[in-house]
């Protein structure tokens, strides 16, 4: 069934209602926490550029819905070679050390934002939708993934991006796409054991791959640990028995350096309450004690103005959203609607999951943003774009003759969609045969 842009199903609406909450609470939380590296008072000029970036990225969604995700899906691989295309200019700049006359310049040592006039594009953000079309066009019909070698080809299609991504470094990006690809593997009917074979392979590397990344990345690990007053005294006390996964130097200046932002965090959320210390008040607000309190720790800055009612809210909001997709998700009978609806359903998921779990000082801080809430602009257009293409799938629904996409055969697990059609086929054909004779 075909519906108008604005036609919005009662998910639809669900959805729209709750990123309108979350954005609210963003602006505002924006609008009254100025940039701690910034000189001045800047809150309140990022918060028009929020608007802005709203703006922008809601026609951009607006233009998603008119052309629909059945449309789109023609074009998976060819929005999946942009995406890497555009990855390509911060591996060269990284390899070459050169910022193409400003074009990539780096932040940090990291080269992950290409910037334009006005605009400052991060392709990661954009390879996140990018990612979720190709891999559930690739899904949608194959069987091949069912059988342990077949699933080379998905992973080796991601190994792509993946090393382009870490290259930059951003490892968080990496990190949440991950459960993307096991979640989409796992509903369009790859077998568990094979899926916890491969899980199995990757923690066994783990030791290698520790050693592997960079130092800064290995201290934002440790930070997580050192947590613990504890295990701090331990390796102060004997640190050559630690000496392979942390310094006696860093468990020492630990609250000052690595766990600077959780130290901070934690201050921020319990400072906060019940119901806070109030719109723009609090030390964690007025001051600039907390590193990215706009970005990637504004669910901290949102605890401390509104107490644990503020978190609430913006917890049962994410809910709603993941609520509404999981209902058109099952909805549909079309597998490709299916795969990409569960597909952004766990992106925005595993993005609340990392970053109020590094907030809260249950994970390491991975750059993550809280979608719809922290500052940024390709943060907000992909998140826009991913919600656009759940909620086009709830307004076309195509009516298949046909049992639902991955359903379950007793005995052999979950049989493909493409399998299906034929059999249903198969039987059709063979009734209409037994009632001409």
């Amino acid at each position: 069934m075909k519906h108008r842009t604005l036609q919005l199903t009662e998910p639809g609406w669900v959805i729209f209602a709750a990123i309108t909450v979350l954005m609210v609470m963003g602006i505002a939380s924006i609008s009254v926490t100025d940039t701690h590296y910034m000189a001045g008072h800047d809150g309140s000029r990022n918060a028009a550029k929020q608007f802005f970036f709203i703006a922008f990225s809601l026609i951009v969604a607006l233009v998603v819905l008119r052309i629909g995700y059945a449309e789109i899906s023609r074009h998976a691989y060819g929005i999946f070679f942009v995406a890497v295309l555009l990855l390509v200019p911060l591996l060269l700049s990284k390899i070459l050390g050169t910022s193409m006359g400003g074009l990539t310049a780096p932040r940090n040592g990291a080269y992950r934002w290409i910037h334009l006039p006005g605009y400052q594009l991060q392709p990661s953000e954009l390879m996140k939708v990018a990612y979720l079309i190709a891999l559930a066009w690739y899904l949608r019909y194959r069987k091949n993934y069912r059988s342990f070698g077949g699933l080379l080809v998905p992973f080796v299609i991601s190994g792509v991006p993946f090393f382009l991504i870490l290259v930059e470094p951003d490892l968080g990006t990496v990190l949440l796409l991950i459960p993307v690809l096991f979640t989409m593997l796992f509903i369009a009917g790859a077998k568990k054991r094979h899926l916890a074979i491969i899980v199995a392979l990757g923690l066994s590397l783990a030791p290698i791959a520790w050693h592997q990344i960079k130092s800064y990345q290995r201290q934002r690990v440790s930070a997580v640990l050192l947590q613990s007053d504890t295990l701090r005294r331990k390796v102060i006390d004997n640190p050559e028995k630690y000496e392979s996964f942390v310094t006696k130097r860093q468990a020492v200046e630990w609250a000052a350096s690595a766990g600077y932002q959780l130290v901070h965090s934690k201050n921020a959320i319990g400072s906060g309450g019940a119901l806070g210390q109030g719109w723009g008040q609090g030390i964690y607000v007025q001051h600039g004690l907390l590193p990215d309190r706009h970005n990637d720790f504004v669910f901290s800055i949102v605890a401390h103005q509104w107490g644990f009612a503020g978190c609430l809210v913006v917890l049962a909001c994410f809910i709603a959203i993941v609520g509404a997709g999981v209902r058109i998700a099952s909805a549909t009978s079309d597998p490709f609607g299916r795969l990409l609806a569960v597909g952004v359903v766990t992106l925005i998921a595993t993005q609340v999951i990392i970053n109020v779990g590094m907030a809260v000082g249950l994970m390491p801080i991975t750059g993550m943003t809280l979608p719809f809430v922290s500052y940024g602009g390709s943060s907000l257009l992909s998140n826009f774009v991913a919600i656009a293409l759940l909620v086009s799938v709830s307004q076309n629904r195509p009516f298949l003759l046909a049992v639902k996409p991955f359903a379950h055969k007793r005995g052999t697990g979950r049989v493909p969609f493409g399998e299906q059609l034929a059999s249903q086929g198969e039987r059709s054909k063979e009734a209409l045969s037994a009632s001409r004779s």
